[in-house]
Formats: C-alpha cells, structure tokens, sequence
C-alpha cells in the first residue's frame, strides 16, 4: 500500500482521523500497520458486510489501536436450531443456557415454535442453572467422601 493509496469504499476523512487518534496514543502506524489494518478493514466488508468507517469510527471512540470486526451472531441459531459457543471466555454463555433451556422444552412439549413468556424463559434458565449447581454439588460431595479423614493432634 503506497501511502496516500486509500480505496474508494473508505472515507479518508474518517481514515485520517483513525491515524491522527493512533498519533495521540502515541502509537503511530507504519505503512504495514496501515496495510494490516486496511487488510482487516476489506475483510470485514467482503467477508461480513460490515462498514468499514464505522468499524474505524468504533476504534476512535473506544480508545482501540485497531478494528474489532464483529461477527454476525445475532440471534441467528435461532433459525438454523444450531447451539450457540458452550463459553464466552471462561464462563458459560447465557445464551447457550437459553437454548438448552428450550431445547429440553421442546422435547417435553413437542416442537411448538411459539415464543414462551418471560416468566418461562426465565423460569427455564433458572432450572438450567439449579441442574449445574446440583451436579457441581453432587461432585464435591463424592470428593469428600472418597477424601482421606485426617487425624487432629
């Protein structure tokens, strides 16, 4: 990337400002940082649909040394019936609570497609919940159990 090579899809106003604000954090790009983050920005559009000024205004506006494409994940196991990730980090996702929930609704009430009160939802999120607590308990209960007893002097 030569350096005032800017495609068409990219507004240069938006892209100088994301140079200027990598030059305030005192992190300025190199010509292959830009063409990284030019590479990111066309992906993002091609791959994903995304706007890349909005993925740069975003970066501004967060403070980030560079763009985070985000994937479009909006609710659309939904319609494929696939799980969403088991995790998000290091903690169980929510959604996938919700989706296990209304997987073991519909195989006790057959497969309706009506959308269940909030009073339900949350009703099965809280059995989800209280099955993992009691597994997790049923577990440090056989810990104990199976542990050595120790001896007080």
């Amino acid at each position: 990337m030569k350096k005032n090579d800017i495609p068409d899809w990219l507004d240069k106003e938006v892209w100088s400002a994301f140079k200027k604000h990598r030059s305030k954090l005192r992190k300025p790009m190199t010509e292959r940082a830009e063409f990284l983050v030019m590479k990111k920005l066309d992906e993002a559009r091609v791959e994903h649909g995304l706007d890349p000024n909005t993925l740069l205004d975003e970066a501004i506006e967060k403070g980030w040394l560079t763009v985070y494409p985000k994937p479009t994940f909006t609710k659309s196991h939904k319609q494929i019936d696939a799980p969403p990730p088991e995790y998000r980090g290091s903690v169980l996702n929510p959604d996938y609570q919700e989706w296990l929930a209304n997987q073991e609704f519909k195989e006790l009430h057959g497969n309706t497609d009506t959308p269940p009160s909030e009073e339900a939802r949350h009703e099965a999120l809280r059995s989800v919940q209280r099955a993992n607590f009691e597994h997790k308990i049923a577990d440090l209960a056989g810990k104990i159990e199976n542990s050595k007893p120790r001896r007080l002097n």
